[in-house]
């Protein structure tokens, strides 16, 4: 008898907790459900107003100052100016470096095909050219090569110049640097 009770007792708290148990709303009439939001758009659409932006390679000197990173940002439109506004921002150059004057000229006489392999160009090679010249309002240190290297490395790679000359009001501080690996 004691089992007979104990057994109804157990199917009872069985069913008491299949009772209680929440269970998802099923749409029997298969129709769908309005619900009403926020009023938000939940669709992921471009937005057409937003600007399109130029992503550029930025170098800076490690934490440890014993070597070049790089990492990628953009810009609106790709300037001189723009780049080093973005060097300012990461800590290569003082606030308030300007851009004098940039100036790029002749034709590449070879490039780069593969890990120091270069053959010579043949016809228009685009928008490159083979010297820069950078020339700046102030540079914070200019005997630390590391930091010509990076505002070298910038100009280089995102004004696609094969060789880079800084100056600084006119005065050069760093002739014909070419690009350097980040790491190195």
């Amino acid at each position: 008898m004691k089992r007979k009770i104990m057994c109804m007792l157990g199917v009872i708290l069985i069913l008491s907790l299949v009772a209680c148990t929440p269970t998802p709303e099923k749409n029997r009439t298969g129709e769908v459900k309005q619900t009403q939001g926020s009023g938000v758009n939940t669709e992921k659409n471009p937005d057409p107003t937003a600007p399109i932006l130029d992503v550029v390679s930025i170098y800076s000197v490690s934490e440890d100052g014993s070597k070049l990173e790089g990492t990628m940002d953009a810009v609106e439109e790709l300037t001189p100016q723009a780049l080093a506004d973005l060097l300012i921002q990461y800590g290569v150059l003082e606030e308030g470096t300007k851009v004098l004057q940039y100036e790029a000229e002749g034709a590449p006489s070879s490039q780069e095909v593969g890990p120091g392999v270069a053959k010579a160009v043949e016809g228009d090679a685009g928008e490159a050219k083979e010297y820069g010249t950078l020339n700046l309002s102030q540079f914070p240190d200019t005997s630390n090569k590391l930091l010509l290297q990076a505002v070298a490395n910038t100009f280089l790679e995102n004004l696609q110049v094969s060789y880079m000359t800084i100056q600084v009001n006119g005065e050069v501080v760093a002739e014909n640097l070419t690009m350097v690996d980040a790491g190195k």
